[in-house]
């Protein structure tokens, strides 16, 4: 695996974790007044552990 490619893996798979810990902690995120709803993290963990995945794979076929 390049180091790009490993890099760019771990980056993705680490924030898809940290989203993952927001939903099952029920933490709330607060933007000036705007309150982050937790279906957000929900739809970001699933981008980011499938682009991880993606990564992942295609770094490991070529």
């Amino acid at each position: 695996m390049k180091p790009a490619s490993f890099l760019a893996t771990a980056f993705l798979g680490i924030v898809a974790l940290a989203h993952l810990v927001r939903v099952i902690l029920g933490l709330e995120v607060q933007i000036g007044r705007a309150l982050i709803p937790t279906w957000m993290s929900l739809a970001a963990f699933l981008f980011c552990g499938a682009l991880a995945t993606m990564l992942y794979r295609e770094s490991r076929a070529g």
